[in-house]
C-alpha cells in the first residue's frame, strides 16, 4: 500500500507541474458530445492539539492527508461521476460514484453511490474543519441507491432512495452502524448496538432567487426517513429527520445556515440504552455514540477578497462556522463547535488554516472515550472547551 500512494503522489506531481493551465485531462469529441475528464487532488495535512493523548502536541510534520481521483466522462445523454480516495493511515474511501441519465433540460437519474441530499448540500461549512451536521450524517454523505434531480433557474429538487447504507470501510463520511461493521475501528462497550439504516427515502426542495438590492439567495426544505433495522432482535425501528436551510450570497459576502431535527427510534434488545445510538466510519476515527434525538443547527459566515498582483494568489476567503446541537434529553450537555478560518486560493495549490474550538465533540477530546456528541458527563474532557490548529495544503490538477 505503501509503495502505491508513493506511485499516486508523484504521477500527481508530475500530472500537477505539466498541466500548469489547472485544466484537468481531458479528451473530447469532435461535436463535444463525448468527453473524458481526470483530475484530481493532493492534500497535506499539519495539526496541534490541545487534549493530553493526541499526538499531534508538538510542532510535528506535514503529514499525508487525502489522494484523491475525479472521473468524468459523458456519452450522449448519459454520464459517469467517480471520486475514489486514499486517505492517512492508508485507508480508502469513496465519495461518490455513480452513472446518470439527462432526461432533459431539467431532469437527470443518478445510479450508484450518490449523495444523499439533505439541508445545506453537500458540504454543511466553508472550511476545511468538518462540523457536527456532518459527524451526525448530514454531510458530504453518500449510500447505493438511486437520485431524480429537478435543476431549473427558480428550484432545486432531489428525491433519492437507498435500500442499504455505504459498507462502513468504504465510508469517507459518518453513518449510524452496527457494532459488527465497524470491526476496525469500534469500543468494547459499543458492542450491543447493532443499528442500521434500510429503505432510506430523502427530499430536498430548495427555492433560487435574486434581488438586485441583496443578491442570490436559496432557501430550503429537506426531509428523510427510513426503516432502522436490528440485528439482535431481528426487529425494525425507525429514523427521521426534517431539516430547513438558506444560502445567501451579497457581493463577496456568504451567509448559511441551517436547522436540522432528527430522531432514531431503535428497537433494541431490553437492556440497552435508547437514548444513544452508534455512529462510524471507515475507521479514520474511533466510532462513537450521538444522542438518538436532539436539534442541531449551523450559521457559517464567508467573506472572499480579491488579491492581485500577488502571483498565483488570486483571492482568500475569510469564514467562521458554528454548529450547535441540543440533545432532547434535559439531563445532557450540549455540543459546540466554532470554527475560525482562511482560505488561499492560489490554483491549482489551496492552503486551509483552522482554528476550532469545541465543546463535547467526538473528535476535539471526545473520541478517547466514544461518547463525544451524546452525554457530555461523566467522561474525560466532558463540558471542557478543547481546541485545534490545522493546517491544510493541496493542489489539483
Amino acid at each position: 500500500m505503501k509503495k502505491s500512494i508513493a506511485t499516486m503522489l508523484l504521477i500527481a506531481v508530475s500530472i500537477t507541474s505539466v498541466y500548469a493551465k489547472e485544466d484537468p485531462l481531458e479528451w473530447k469529441s469532435e461535436d463535444g458530445a463525448n468527453s473524458f475528464k481526470v483530475g484530481g487532488v493532493l492534500r497535506f495535512n499539519h495539526r496541534y492539539e490541545q487534549w493530553d493523548e493526541s499526538k499531534n502536541r508538538g510542532l510535528g510534520k506535514l503529514d499525508f492527508d487525502i489522494f484523491r481521483l475525479d472521473l468524468k466522462a459523458k456519452y450522449g445523454d448519459f454520464y459517469l461521476n467517480a471520486s475514489p480516495i486514499i486517505q492517512d493511515q492508508e485507508i480508502t474511501s469513496v465519495e461518490k460514484a455513480y452513472v446518470g441519465y439527462k432526461i432533459d433540460d431539467h431532469q437527470s437519474l443518478d445510479l450508484g453511490l450518490v449523495y444523499k441530499p439533505f439541508a445545506l448540500y453537500p458540504y454543511p461549512q466553508n472550511g476545511w474543519t468538518y462540523h457536527l451536521p456532518f459527524f451526525l450524517g448530514y454531510g458530504n454523505n453518500i449510500a447505493p441507491g438511486l437520485n431524480w434531480n429537478f435543476d431549473h433557474q427558480d428550484w432545486d429538487i432531489k428525491l433519492g432512495y437507498y435500500p442499504r447504507m455505504l459498507d462502513a470501510g468504504l465510508r469517507y463520511s459518518p453513518e449510524s452502524a452496527t457494532y459488527d461493521d465497524l470491526s476496525e475501528n469500534h469500543l468494547p462497550f459499543q458492542s450491543a448496538y447493532q443499528n442500521e439504516k434500510h429503505n432510506q427515502f430523502n427530499a430536498r426542495v430548495a427555492h433560487k432567487f435574486e434581488t438586485k438590492a441583496w443578491g442570490k439567495h436559496e432557501i430550503g426544505a429537506s426531509g428523510s426517513v427510513s426503516q432502522l433495522h436490528n440485528k439482535l432482535t431481528d426487529d425494525d425501528g425507525k429514523y427521521y429527520a426534517v431539516g430547513f436551510h438558506t444560502n445567501s450570497n451579497y457581493e463577496r459576502w456568504n451567509l448559511q445556515s441551517s436547522v436540522i431535527q432528527y430522531e432514531y427510534d431503535a428497537k433494541n434488545p431490553a437492556g440497552i440504552n435508547d437514548d444513544v445510538t452508534l455512529m462510524g466510519a471507515n475507521g479514520l476515527t474511533p466510532s462513537y455514540f450521538i444522542a438518538s434525538e436532539g436539534t442541531v443547527s449551523s450559521v457559517n459566515l464567508a467573506y472572499t477578497l480579491p488579491v492581485k498582483d500577488m502571483g498565483k494568489l488570486k483571492a482568500i476567503r475569510f469564514y467562521n462556522d458554528y454548529s450547535y446541537l441540543d440533545k432532547a434529553r434535559n439531563d445532557w450537555s450540549d455540543s459546540q463547535m466554532n470554527t475560525t478560518g482562511a482560505m488561499f486560493i492560489a490554483k491549482p495549490f489551496m492552503v486551509w488554516a483552522d482554528y476550532t474550538w469545541a465543546k463535547n465533540a467526538n473528535f476535539l477530546g471526545g473520541a478517547q472515550n466514544g461518547t463525544g456528541l451524546s452525554t457530555g458527563q461523566g467522561a474525560k474532557y466532558s463540558d471542557q472547551w478543547l481546541y485545534r490548529v490545522n493546517l491544510n495544503l493541496g493542489f489539483s490538477f
